[in-house]
């Protein structure tokens, strides 16, 4: 009798950096030097290690420059250098340099309860094999009701535990090229009724499943099971972290954003990576300046572009992404380190990854196409220095290109980031800071209109269809509760259905509810920003008054939420600055005819 049971075969070409690892007991050696020098008696018995494994750890912290020798007129004392106590500080992982070594792994993941196994312990055989089988007993299990989770994520969690063996090894390297995902099927046979060929780590679901299988009568060919593992999770609600934030990192207006823009490819160590919604390649010609310096000093650069699949925009970007290939193609030193790749993510986020020399990452959220806009609007930007958010945002990008699996190296390079900036240690500070993603930006408004207590203001660059739910209605709840709170929309242009008429119809409609509806004129506004009181700023690229988050892909739209002394005020009167129309408080009926 042969069982036959669904599965996925997944398949790749992996680097593994093999080395020692640190333990526990090296990290609390350098941590008690970094504080004061101890002789080798005095830390075997404050440690009640032996010796031997004191001496040990000394000699290998010291080969690796964390800890130095320190002359006493008792005698020796050994001391953090201050490589290592910048270390400590610094909550940075002790250096690590491994041997990196090739390997190609395989995997199989049973269909029945999402278990995962080594291909080397299980037999394989493809639809078309299994049906020219000799055996004249093949029941075939097929599953209902779910499947295992088939996300980038899951699999690059699957991945490194197949792939990294032990406390020596670890995954650095997944090559997108080399991936393969195929449905077969995992055999078991049944000889003298003992089922050979399941692995030991079945789980008891996957094992109910072939007893029943096996006991049913014979000729029976097709045997219903329902899915009994894990179900897909919803992308987790995202993490607030408490850290530093300087006002210089909001970047408003148009130039602005270009010097920006300049800043962080001219201090990139090594990898800059940007999603812009829209391409156009004079705006790449135009950079092209900074971006070949940069990869002259040996940056890689991928750019990613998300135009929505509707109309010609997706046809347009192609073609600017075609010729922007083409001038790399053309370009000796960009062809090495540049990429450009050719699908859209079909997401609206505005995003840019730099590392430092330092090792440190700097992330860039918010309302700018990089690489298509002429930088002579009004634009929101947040520079995010703090690790642990530069990490959140490196995991939105993995689950943004992720959709590929293991063929995206972008999305596996973001995995290896993520995990890499998950060891750093939260650096704290005065201000808050979250990412915005999906149907978080509908709950922020909603905080939003009944925490304001003197001003709400909120800019989108089109004002649609939704601008009623999206930001009106919630402006006017805030505007009416007690007659105090300054509520003010600012928007550059109509959008869809809506047109000019159906404009000044809302301008007078919301000044009934007590909301100042402003064009942005004559500097037009593509920034999207929400900001009430003094120090609660969200900055995005969500067009709150003609747009609505897609449930079903939460990163379509990634902002950030900042609530610091201060950064709200700051904000809104940087844009008034820009608007003088808005310190009228009151709406602008000059719509154009």
């Amino acid at each position: 009798m042969l069982i036959a049971i669904p599965a996925y075969r997944l398949s790749c070409r992996v680097m593994i950096d093999r080395g020692r690892a640190w333990s526990v007991i090296d990290e609390l050696l350098l941590w008690n030097l970094a504080q004061e020098s101890r002789a080798l008696p005095a830390l075997t018995k404050a440690s009640q290690l032996p010796p031997q494994v004191i001496a040990a750890s000394l000699s290998r912290m010291m080969r690796f420059r964390l800890v130095e020798v320190v002359l006493r007129e008792d005698g020796l004392e050994f001391a953090a250098s201050e490589y290592g106590k910048n270390i400590v500080s610094e909550g940075r992982s002790l250096p690590f340099f491994p041997k990196r070594l090739p390997k190609r792994t395989s995997f199989v993941i049973e269909r029945v309860s999402g278990g995962f196994f080594p291909t080397g312990q299980v037999r394989l055989i493809s639809e078309s094999a299994l049906e020219q089988e000799p055996d004249n007993d093949i029941r075939k299990i097929s599953v209902d009701g779910g499947d295992p989770p088939m996300s980038h994520e899951a699999n690059f969690a699957r991945l490194s535990q197949i792939a990294a063996r032990g406390w020596e090894e670890q995954l650095a390297y997944v090559d997108g090229r080399t991936s393969n995902l195929r449905q077969e099927y995992m055999i078991v046979r049944f000889t003298d009724r003992i089922p050979r060929g399941l692995p030991d780590e079945a789980s008891d679901a996957l094992r109910d499943a072939v007893k029943r299988a096996a006991a049913l009568p014979r000729g029976t060919s097709d045997v219903p099971v329902r899915y009994g593992g894990q179900a897909a999770e919803p992308d987790p609600p995202s993490t607030v972290h408490r850290c530093a934030f300087d006002a210089k990192d909001l970047v408003v207006g148009g130039s602005a954003q270009l010097a920006c823009l300049r800043s962080l490819l001219e201090q990139a160590h090594q990898r800059v990576i940007v999603h812009s919604t829209f391409l156009k390649a004079y705006r790449f010609r135009e950079l092209l300046p900074e971006i070949r310096t940069a990869c002259a000093r040996g940056v890689s650069f991928d750019l990613l572009w998300g135009a929505e699949t509707k109309d010609d925009e997706e046809e347009k970007n192609s073609t600017a992404a075609y010729e922007i290939a083409k001038i790399v193609r053309n370009d000796a030193v960009l062809r090495a380190h540049f990429t450009m790749h050719m699908r859209t993510t079909g997401s609206h986020a505005k995003v840019l990854l730099a590392d430092s020399e330092n090792g440190d990452w700097v992330a860039a959220v918010g309302s700018c196409n990089w690489l298509s806009s002429p930088m002579n609007a009004v634009e929101l930007t947040v520079v995010l220095r703090d690790q642990r958010v530069v990490r959140d945002v490196a995991v939105a990008m993995q689950r943004m290109m992720g959709r590929r699996g293991l063929a995206d190296d972008v999305a596996n390079e973001m995995a290896l980031l993520a995990r890499s900036l998950s060891k750093r240690t939260e650096a704290g500070g005065d201000a808050e800071i979250s990412l915005v993603l999906g149907d978080e930006h509908e709950a922020l408004m909603r905080t939003a209109s009944g925490a304001a207590r003197d001003s709400l203001t909120i800019g989108s660059h089109r004002l649609g269809s939704t601008a009623r739910p999206g930001a009106l209605m919630p402006g006017a709840a805030a505007a009416q509760r007690d007659g105090s709170v300054h509520t003010r929309l600012l928007y550059t242009m109509p959008s869809g259905p809506l047109k000019k008429r159906h404009a000044r119809k809302l301008v007078q409609e919301a000044a009934e509810n007590g909301v100042a509806l402003i064009k942005a004129d004559p500097i037009p506004l593509h920034g999207k920003f929400l900001a009430w009181d003094d120090d609660d700023l969200v900055v995005t690229s969500l067009n709150w008054a003609s747009a609505s988050s897609d449930p079903d892909f939460v990163q379509s739209d990634i902002g950030v939420y900042i609530r610091a002394a201060g950064i709200a005020r700051i904000a809104v009167s940087e844009i008034e600055a820009l608007f003088p129309q808005m310190l009228e408080g009151t709406g602008d009926t000059r719509v154009e005819s």
